[in-house]
C-alpha cells in the first residue's frame, strides 16, 4: 500500500512540472510579444515591417532578403511629392494683379494644367480657350520615375502603359501660340534606382538600395550615371518642343530615415552634385532655347539653404530662369531671389491654392 501510494504521488508531481513548464512558454511568448510591438511598423501598401534595435539587429533577415521592389508603373504612382503639384491636380496661370510689378511679355500667359492631352491642336485650342487660357502644363514624369510619355531614353519598364507618344507632344507643343510646360521630376525615382544601385541610387551601408517613408527609391546627383540618366529625360522633353521645364524635387531626400543613407564614398558634397546637375543639364539643353524653372517651398526660399536636401540658393538661381512657389507676397519673394542672386535673379512665379480642393493656382 505504501509503495502504491508514493508511485501516485510521483505521477501527480511530473503533471504539475509540466503545467509549469507550459505556463513559462506563454509567459515568454506574451513578454516577447509585448516586447517586439514597439517596432513593428507598416509601410503604405500594408506590409509589416520590423526594424529592432541595433543590439538585436542579428536577428533581423538581411535587408536585402525582404525590401520593397521597383513599383508596377501600369498606373501614375503616388508619393510625397503629391503635395506639390501632381497627377490630378490643377494648375493655373493667372495675370498679375494691378499692384504688382510688370511681367515680362515672355511669360506673360495662363496656363492651365491638363491631366488627358487632347489628340490634336485644334482640339488643345478648344480646351484652353474654355479656361481663357493661352497654355498648358503637363507632367512627364513622376516622383516614382514613371515616364508618362513613349520615351526612347528611358527605361523600358518606367514607361507607363497609357504613354502619350513622342508624335503627338511635338504635334501639341508646336500648336501656334500656346506656351507648354513639362512637370519633370528630378531625383525621386523608384525604376532606374533600383536595377542600378551602385552606379545611380542613393543606398545603405550594405550597398542595398535606401527607400523613403513612402517605400520609393531615389538617385543620387553625385553619380555621373543618375544625371546623365535624368538629363537625357530632360533633353528628350526638348526636342518634343516643350517651352519651358519645372523641375520638382531638384534635391536630396528629407524624409524617411535618413540615418541609414551612406554617402561615404561620394566625392563631391551634396550642394556641389545638385550645381554640377543643373550646370550640365542648362548646358545639354541650350541648343533647344527651351526655359529651365525650379518648383521650391517657401520655407526654403526663406531660410536660403536646406543642409539636408542639398540645397543652397546662392548657388542655385543663377543656373535656372525662374521659380515656382507658394507666396502671399510675390514682391517680397522677388527681392529675396534677386538678394540671394547677388543681382537680378530668376523670375519668380508666385502660387496661391485655389478654392476648389486638389486645385492650384500660380499667378504669374
Amino acid at each position: 500500500m505504501l509503495r502504491g501510494y508514493q508511485n501516485y504521488r510521483g505521477r501527480r508531481s511530473a503533471a504539475i512540472k509540466l503545467l509549469i513548464a507550459v505556463l513559462v512558454v506563454i509567459l515568454v511568448a506574451a513578454c516577447s510579444f509585448l516586447f517586439i510591438q514597439r517596432y513593428v511598423t507598416y509601410t503604405d501598401s500594408g506590409e509589416l515591417r520590423i526594424d529592432l534595435p541595433e543590439f538585436l539587429q542579428w536577428m533581423a533577415p538581411r535587408e536585402s532578403d525582404d525590401e520593397p521592389s521597383a513599383p508596377d508603373v501600369s498606373e501614375p504612382a503616388d508619393g510625397a511629392q503629391d503635395a506639390q503639384p501632381g497627377p490630378g491636380v490643377s494648375l493655373i496661370i493667372d495675370e498679375p494683379e494691378e499692384e504688382a510689378p510688370p511681367v515680362p511679355a515672355a511669360v506673360d500667359r495662363h496656363l492651365v494644367r491638363l491631366d488627358t492631352l487632347p489628340a490634336d491642336g485644334a482640339a488643345l485650342r478648344e480646351t484652353l480657350a474654355a479656361s481663357g487660357a493661352n497654355g498648358f502644363l503637363w507632367r512627364v514624369r513622376d516622383n516614382a520615375g514613371a515616364l508618362y510619355y513613349s520615351s526612347g531614353a528611358g527605361l523600358k519598364d518606367a514607361v507607363l502603359d497609357s504613354a502619350v507618344s513622342a508624335e503627338t507632344l511635338t504635334a501639341l507643343c508646336g500648336t501656334e501660340g500656346v506656351t507648354s510646360v513639362a512637370l519633370f521630376n528630378c531625383f525621386h525615382d523608384s525604376y532606374y534606382a533600383f536595377v542600378n544601385m551602385a552606379a545611380a541610387a542613393i543606398c545603405q551601408s550594405s550597398g542595398y538600395v535606401w527607400y523613403d517613408n513612402m517605400s520609393y527609391f531615389w538617385l543620387d546627383p553625385a553619380k555621373e550615371q543618375a544625371r546623365s540618366y535624368v538629363t537625357s529625360l530632360a533633353v528628350e522633353c526638348a526636342q518634343m518642343g516643350f517651352d519651358e521645364l519645372l523641375l520638382e524635387e531638384m534635391h536630396y531626400p528629407t524624409a524617411g530615415k535618413l540615418q541609414k543613407i551612406s554617402y561615404q564614398n561620394n566625392t563631391i558634397g551634396k550642394t556641389d552634385a545638385l550645381v554640377l546637375f543643373l550646370t550640365e543639364l542648362k548646358a545639354a539643353l541650350e541648343p533647344y532655347g527651351i526655359r529651365l524653372s525650379l518648383l521650391l517651398g517657401e520655407d526654403l526660399l526663406n531660410a536660403g539653404s536646406n543642409a539636408e536636401s542639398g540645397q543652397d540658393l546662392a548657388a542655385l538661381l543663377p543656373l535656372v530662369d525662374a521659380v515656382y512657389t507658394v507666396t502671399g507676397d510675390p514682391a517680397g519673394a522677388q527681392a529675396i531671389l534677386d538678394a540671394y542672386a547677388g543681382g537680378e535673379g530668376p523670375e519668380l512665379v508666385p502660387m496661391t491654392t485655389a478654392p476648389q480642393d486638389g486645385q492650384w493656382c500660380i499667378a504669374g
